[in-house]
């Protein structure tokens, strides 16, 4: 079992349906969970149907909201992947953002599974909820080591963004939120999105788009964030 507390022990350069948070789905396989070496920070991991470490393969990270369900966000994930080629990363983070050491661990664990599971050197990112937070620390923090962003009904509150990247990538980095129009939030999750779209283009990112779901509550929107990520794929990236 995944635990829901995160206790960092290595040394840091500095210290997301209707139902709810990333609904459980039937399991469809064992799944594999991830202690990160020198950690007690864990991961659940998918290789993709046919993997071999002879290729490199797109490396999706999936971050939970508050409800931190992290092994029904991980089965949602993998089973809206189907035979995609998608490794899924899902972290067992717990603070919303509001640790900097989580980033950092979950920075560490892409780097781990590029090294063992020959992931791509550009990863793919979406967080549901408060995984927004996360996920838009990443977008601001290091848009160079992503190949697409998806915030799903994802929060935003400058958690954790005190100074923004100049890296050129920023620019034409794809950024990609859905949005339920029935979310009880939604209200408020509209004035989040437009803060950080503001950001964003104050900063330079050009390439930010939202779709609204109709009909859809609070949800994570696995199979539309996977639809995004494969069609960037077919465009060549990363």
């Amino acid at each position: 079992m995944c635990h829901a507390a995160f206790r960092p022990v290595f040394v840091l350069a500095f210290a997301l349906a209707l139902v709810g948070p990333c609904s459980a789905a039937p399991e469809k396989a064992h799944p594999d969970l991830k202690t990160l070496a020198g950690s007690d920070a864990q991961y659940y991991l998918s290789l993709p149907r046919g993997w071999n470490a002879r290729a490199s393969w797109p490396v999706m990270v999936t971050i939970d909201g508050s409800g931190h369900n992290f092994l029904g966000c991980f089965n949602n994930f993998v089973n809206a992947r189907g035979a995609r080629p998608f490794i899924i990363v899902t972290p067992c983070v717990s603070s919303n953002g509001n640790d900097p050491a989580e980033f950092e661990a979950v920075l560490a664990m892409v780097k781990e599974v590029q090294k063992s599971a020959s992931g791509q050197a550009k990863f793919f990112i979406t967080g549901f909820s408060a995984g927004g937070h996360l996920t838009w620390q990443f977008i601001f923090l290091h848009p160079e080591l992503l190949a697409g962003a998806a915030p799903a009904a994802g929060n935003f509150r400058f958690r954790g963004v005190d100074a923004i990247s100049k890296a050129p990538e920023l620019a034409r980095l794809p950024i990609h939120g859905f949005q339920g129009d029935k979310d009880g939030i939604k209200a408020a999750l509209d004035e989040q999105w437009a803060d950080a779209v503001k950001l964003a283009r104050d900063n330079g990112y050009e390439n930010v788009t939202r779709t609204e779901v109709p009909g859809a509550g609070h949800q994570a929107f696995p199979g539309q964030v996977v639809a995004f990520f494969a069609s960037l794929l077919r465009k060549g990236r990363p």
